[in-house]
């Protein structure tokens, strides 16, 4: 019975350390697949701009550091607070997920304690188990059905399957 409470802890996503300097070249996960074009026709215009240096100081053109540090600063104060509510939400959901797994191991402890039936019991940790799964299968947008087979005999992994799940 121990088997089945130690199947209920489910792996959540966690990527191993990386140096801080491999981080800056991660493509995978990162934005900057959405936002490599901007990215790149800026760098194009600043190129633009640092040739073109020469010829505006012959026009008497000046250029001050005033408006970009005011816009870095207004861009650093946007990201951080960007970077704090996506944390807050994530901390609240791991919060819930861990609020959710110690009820469902209170039950389960409560229904060991209480059925006297020895197969209703591993029944209803298969379903515990199950249910867990096909929740974190569903927040995630993964196919359940692999994973729901091994703990739903095929009438319940048919019904699981059939029913709506909100995508």
């Amino acid at each position: 019975m121990t088997v089945l409470f130690h199947l209920l802890k489910i792996i959540m996503i966690v990527r191993p350390q990386q140096h801080w300097i491999r981080l800056i070249f991660v493509w995978h996960g990162s934005v900057l697949s959405k936002i490599f074009s901007r990215l790149l026709l800026n760098f194009l215009l600043s190129i633009a701009v640092i040739i073109m240096l020469p010829w505006y100081t012959m026009l008497g053109i000046k250029f001050t550091l005033a408006p970009f540090s005011i816009l870095g600063v207004a861009i650093a104060i946007f990201l951080g607070f960007r970077n704090n509510a996506c944390y807050a939400r994530y901390v609240e959901a791991r919060h819930l997920w861990g609020q959710l797994m110690i009820a469902s191991r209170s039950i389960l402890r409560e229904v060991k304690t209480t059925l006297p039936d020895e197969r209703g019991i591993e029944d209803f940790v298969r379903l515990q188990i199950a249910f867990a799964h096909c929740l974190r299968m569903t927040l995630r947008r993964q196919p359940q059905t692999q994973v729901l087979g091994n703990y739903l005999d095929q009438e319940a992994l048919q019904k699981v399957v059939a029913s709506h799940s909100p995508r």
